[in-house]
């Protein structure tokens, strides 16, 4: 679902969808205020689960003189797991390399890839995103997403009754059955000679 689609959803909430506009409403406090309300609750979303990316980084063995690359490690919340491959796609199980810090010291005694499976950071909603944009969260927290907003904007609202929201919002929130960033692993370092 992209960010657009997502507002669309909040203004119908809100009884504020004007399909003809370009913003999806006329209400003019709505659309200044509408990236603030969506950043908070999109990051909040993410701590319960943000799928993972792959990084891959190919090492060539380098006959003149061994020794090491040094790769930065992905800016991300959390490393799942670092699978190292021969080049044949197999799974090696000594792969030398060692985490230090923010890079990855990769040996190049061998050619191998390292496969590293990371939870990202996301790149949050503020008032230059575009509708196109892409949320980066799972369907199901996406459909919350609507929902949390107008809560959060209801809260200040003496004239609206924010409480049918907040109670939609809550079963949807218990309906997540699943623990933070689901599955997990330890990264053990590499062999070093």
């Amino acid at each position: 679902m992209t960010y657009g689609e997502n507002k669309k959803l909040f203004m119908a909430l809100c009884d504020e969808y004007a399909p003809d506009n370009n913003f999806f409403t006329d209400d003019e406090d709505i659309q200044i205020k509408c990236a603030l309300l969506y950043a908070a609750p999109y990051e909040e979303l993410s701590n319960y689960r943000t799928e993972p990316k792959l990084k891959e980084v190919q090492v060539s063995k380098y006959t003149e003189q061994q020794g090491y690359e040094r790769v930065k490690m992905p800016d991300c919340k959390k490393i799942l797991s670092i699978s190292v491959l021969d080049e044949y796609n197999n799974p090696v199980s000594d792969g030398n390399f060692r985490i230090l810090g923010d890079y990855l010291y990769l040996s190049n005694a061998s050619d191998l890839t390292y496969v590293i499976e990371y939870i990202p950071y996301l790149t949050m909603i503020d008032e230059t995103t575009p509708d196109d944009f892409e949320l980066e969260i799972p369907q199901n927290l996406q459909t919350i997403l609507p929902y949390l907003v107008a809560s959060d904007l209801f809260k200040t609202d003496p004239g609206q009754d924010w409480t049918a929201f907040e109670r939609t919002l809550q079963r949807m929130m218990q309906s997540i059955n699943y623990k933070k960033f689901g599955a997990s692993a330890n990264v053990t370092e590499g062999v070093f000679d």
